[in-house]
């Protein structure tokens, strides 16, 4: 947070090398945002996160205008079904987090021409099955976090046409039950999963252990799922599993992590962490140090996050 607002961005006039522009928690809105799109001040920007700022669905129209927007956070702003109108234009976005109470299924049919979208987060308990049909339509997701809603088996069951699906994080969705985790099981690029507080229990385990690429499984806050004789042929189903979060506190069995606080692939350094500890060795590592190498180069331009100027 910082004491960034509407007054200052209005004072910007040309930063064609910015490319990341972080206004987290600052009192900025739609007039600021504004100026910086109708102004074309940012034309190369690529990172926009406008997390707990007082954006609504008067600023989300000037957004389309920020052609090279690939990353756009939304979180916790006041957006409506109305406003996701206008991200139907930018089709060039790749990671989207759209956290907000006032979100419904009806929404979701404006993200269906996202083609490019490969990261998605929602929050919202408004999300139904009937949103899930929606989202299965965008083919290229990888990561897909939607949490806190009313998603049940038949919404799973629509998830599972995702092939390319790697992180599925489907926590607080109480209507899950195994019918559901079965379903999942049909997602075999799937790396992470996370079904916590759900009404899934051991019974999943079977359905579950086909992921044979599973490398972490959260299912916290379930009721039997300590079945320690599934378990132990779940583990053995899998080599790969390296993370398995069974309650919030902290545990290990053999080898396995089984607590700690890594739920899926966006939480890298705390998987990093685990994988370290506990001995484990993870390809996946090398690449997560290359996209922080990268993201280092990428410092050295021009960047303006939130500051006091």
């Amino acid at each position: 947070y910082a004491g960034v607002r509407d007054v200052h961005l209005s004072r910007l006039s040309s930063l064609p090398q910015l490319e990341e522009l972080n206004l987290d928690s600052c009192p900025v809105g739609d007039w600021g945002i504004a100026h910086l799109a109708d102004n074309n001040v940012t034309p190369n920007l690529r990172a926009l996160n406008l997390a707990d700022t007082d954006l609504t669905d008067l600023g989300i129209v000037h957004l389309p205008k920020f052609k090279k927007l690939a990353r756009l956070s939304l979180f916790s702003c006041s957006i409506t079904n109305n406003g996701l109108r206008h991200l139907s234009e930018m089709t060039q976005l790749e990671d989207l987090n759209l956290d907000s109470r006032d979100i419904s299924d009806d929404g979701l049919i404006h993200l269906r021409k996202l083609t490019n979208l490969k990261s998605l987060d929602i929050f919202s308990g408004r999300i139904t099955d009937a949103g899930c049909a929606h989202i299965a339509k965008i083919k290229g997701l990888e990561c897909l976090e939607l949490c806190g809603g009313s998603v049940g088996d038949a919404g799973c069951t629509m998830l599972a046409t995702m092939e390319n699906l790697r992180s599925l994080n489907l926590a607080q969705n109480e209507r899950i039950t195994n019918r559901g985790a079965a379903a999942l099981a049909a997602l075999s690029n799937l790396r992470t999963l996370n079904l916590s507080k759900t009404k899934v229990n051991s019974t999943a385990l079977r359905f579950l252990g086909e992921l044979r690429h599973l490398k972490s499984l959260a299912v916290y806050g379930c009721r039997g799922i300590q079945d320690q004789e599934r378990l132990q042929k779940f583990q053995e189903k899998l080599p790969n599993l390296q993370c398995l979060r069974l309650k919030d506190g902290v545990a290990e069995t053999d080898g396995i992590v089984t607590g700690g606080t890594y739920d899926s692939e966006s939480d890298d350094d705390s998987f990093a962490r685990a994988v370290q500890i506990h001995g484990m060795q993870d390809d996946d590592t090398s690449d997560a140090s290359e996209e922080n190498m990268e993201d280092a180069s990428h410092a050295e331009t021009e960047s303006i996050f939130s500051a006091n100027n």
